[in-house]
């Protein structure tokens, strides 16, 4: 930096305030020499030393849950794209719905300088959090409703979304529905799409899939005997992640299940991939993205001191 003012015959205080971006406080000839020296110079700050001085990274932990979701990485690209318009980067770890690998994660994550963390636990506990991450600790959670005021929280309307996609179909008659989900009490997510279902159709059979291991032929036999069970009702398939309508819908539409309109699918789903392949069915967006931005504008807060009005931001789904 000092040889970078010596060329432009300016201090390194003004040099400084360029790297920062503070261009007002300087005339656009001594900008373009300072400029013109980094130029020819070759001169990149150096980001450690930056840090010491700053104590800041710029950095922020995203956790997610499992980057196999299509939420996930819609998630990631609502948090990335508000920190980097904002001159933050976000760094992404994946848990893979792993509680013992989640807490060695967050060990690592707290080990460096982050200046926070955006965080979507495995889990609705709060066992690892409590174990890992320290109470001063800047952090967003997304996507699981905690029982803590300690950080705010971005949450979707699980329960009442189910619960109206669910009202919708028993209007056209489906009386029986067979819900696709992951391991349901371990999330609060999951239990509350489920009760919401529960509320509107008593008539429903759970079929539990592993986020790590599954057999895609037994399973999908497992719902075609259900559909067969239930013959003489009106069946609705609910895929509480969109990870299972695209694994297990597709089969269904190629043997014919949803050509006599006896039955019929839908679910949690924030891409387009399962409206092209089933274009005909209702189905629930979160809007990942939104709740990213919405996370990361949080953090922001969190790092700025200012005051954050409500604590657990509701993004009502489609």
């Amino acid at each position: 930096m000092k040889d970078v003012a010596r060329l432009a015959g300016v201090s390194t205080t003004t040099v400084s305030r360029y790297l920062n971006g503070s261009l007002s406080k300087m005339s656009t000839e001594t900008a373009n020499r300072i400029k013109d020296a980094i130029a020819k110079l070759n001169y990149t700050p150096n980001a450690a030393a930056r840090q010491m001085v700053t104590h800041s990274s710029k950095m922020i932990a995203v956790m997610v849950a499992n980057i196999d979701d299509y939420f996930s990485t819609e998630l990631f690209k609502g948090i990335s794209s508000f920190l980097e318009a904002n001159g933050y980067i976000a760094v992404l770890f994946d848990s893979n719905a792993s509680l013992d690998k989640e807490k060695n994660v967050l060990k690592t994550i707290t080990s460096y300088n982050f200046d926070g963390i955006i965080f979507q636990p495995t889990s609705s506990s709060m066992e690892n959090i409590n174990s890992e991450v320290s109470f001063d600790t800047p952090m967003v959670i997304v996507d699981r409703d905690l029982d803590t005021t300690r950080w705010p929280q971005v949450l979707t309307d699980n329960y009442q979304s189910a619960r109206n996609a669910s009202l919708a179909f028993k209007k056209q008659g489906y009386e029986h529905v067979i819900v696709l989900t992951s391991k349901i009490d371990s999330v609060s997510t999951r239990r509350e799409r489920y009760l919401g279902i529960r509320s509107a159709v008593q008539n429903t059979d759970i079929i539990e899939i592993s986020e790590e291991t599954y057999n895609q032929k037994k399973i999908s036999q497992q719902i075609e005997r259900l559909l067969h069970k239930y013959d003489n009702k009106k069946t609705l398939i609910f895929a509480l992640k969109e990870r299972w309508f695209l694994e297990f819908i597709p089969p269904l539409i190629s043997k014919g299940y949803f050509n006599s309109g006896e039955v019929a699918a839908t679910g949690f789903a924030d891409t387009s991939t399962a409206r092209a392949i089933s274009p005909h069915s209702k189905l629930i967006n979160q809007n990942p993205f939104l709740m990213g931005g919405i996370s990361a504008e949080l953090m922001l807060k969190l790092l700025r001191n200012e005051k954050i009005k409500e604590k657990r931001v509701i993004v009502p789904a489609k």
